[in-house]
């Protein structure tokens, strides 16, 4: 934490800080009911005024910020594969340094700096790794926010005999997965240069519109199920996110939804067995961009349960159809005894579970294709 976190907020400070949108209205309730203090209403226009009057404690403070910090900052994945042109390739060989990676990311105005000393590492045979941390400054924000850091990860691997490098990114920020793109943009080129890849071959992802309606409903409720190993478990789907296709007339039994439903976001419980994905006569009439599921893990380390998102995120907020496709592990909660300072590495090895049945799946299904 910055030396501007160690100071206590008060006055509009406080207020500012308190009325953040990743703090909830149940986190404030629950420090005043801890202080013994009880609210007819639990929304913030009543809670603010009585924690800014009394003000907060150090530990409260702490308490917060852990939570803005989870919110903010859940890694969320991308993954693309681009295809190679000789069986053999020495990623090793192509590395660009630390000072050409700060060199690659500097832009004129920007309002992020790349810090520290990034530097691509390999501890597998067949990958490598870079992590970088980047600190953004906004002069617009008030005390506590005008400078935060955020992580992201860049990850190059030639898996066996497989023709296709498959690349990962991980970002936490809007800046984190500008920086990931251009570092991946940049090793891509240096694999052409070295004849690793032909100079016109394209980076594969995986986006929205690279699905018919029907397919894109299989592909996501698919990734989501089929995940039945020992080290990860479907146990339910909680959201749902679709939208009618705008474009096509509605059957009469779900015609209410023509011209009146824009967005529609489910959640509850065994949301896969919605008349919406189990009557496959409805699946090309909606546009699904969103499947959020809970799943138990077992790992050698630790075990327990979270859930996964799996999200086309620009397609609801930019109305972009070539959305790609991005997966975040969110509510780890661990079994007794299991070491909580494990949940990045859970996220880690979870995200490397599913990039496999991704990628597969998206061969299968993409462009009209069937399974």
């Amino acid at each position: 934490m910055d030396e501007t976190k160690n100071i206590l907020p008060y006055g509009d400070a406080l207020r500012d800080f308190l009325a953040d949108g990743n703090i909830s209205k149940s986190e404030l309730k629950g420090i005043l009911r801890n202080r013994g203090i009880f609210t007819r209403e639990d929304d913030k226009t009543t809670t603010i005024p009585h924690l800014v009057t009394r003000g907060i404690t150090p530990n409260e403070l702490m308490e917060l910020y852990q939570n803005i910090s989870e919110t903010e900052e859940e890694p969320k994945a991308l993954t693309q594969t681009i295809k190679c042109s000789v069986p053999e390739v020495d990623l090793l060989s192509i590395l660009p340094s630390s000072d050409e990676i700060h060199e690659l990311v500097k832009k004129p105005f920007s309002n992020y700096e790349l810090i520290g000393i990034p530097n691509f590492v390999s501890s597998i045979e067949g990958e490598v790794e870079l992590d970088f941390i980047i600190e953004r400054t906004d002069h617009t924000k008030s005390w506590d926010k005008n400078t935060k850091q955020f992580s992201g990860k860049v990850r190059f691997s030639k898996i066996d005999d497989e023709l296709d490098i498959n690349i990962s990114l991980s970002h936490t920020s809007p800046e984190t997965k500008e920086v990931a793109s251009v570092i991946s943009k940049e090793m891509v080129n240096r694999l052409k240069l070295a004849g690793f890849v032909k100079n016109d071959e394209v980076i594969r992802k995986i986006r929205f519109n690279d699905f018919t309606n029907e397919n894109r409903v299989k592909f996501l409720n698919k990734l989501s199920k089929e995940q039945t190993s020992n080290e990860l478990y479907f146990k339910d789907t909680r959201d749902l996110g679709f939208c009618p296709d705008e474009t096509q007339t509605l059957p009469d039994d779900i015609s209410w939804m023509q011209e009146k439903i824009t967005n529609l976001l489910l959640q509850g419980k065994n949301l896969h067995s919605t008349v919406f994905i189990r009557q496959k006569k409805y699946h090309e009439y909606i546009k699904v961009y969103r499947v959020e599921a809970s799943y138990s893990f077992d790992y050698d380390d630790c075990s327990g349960s979270c859930q996964i998102s799996y999200e086309f995120p620009e397609f609801i907020s930019k109305l972009d159809n070539s959305s790609e496709l991005s997966i975040k592990v969110l509510n780890i909660r661990f079994k007794n005894g299991s070491n909580r300072s494990l949940a990045g590495a859970v996220k880690e090895r979870t995200l490397k579970i599913l990039e496999k049945s991704k990628l597969k799946l998206h061969d299968t299904l993409k462009n009209g294709g069937s399974s």
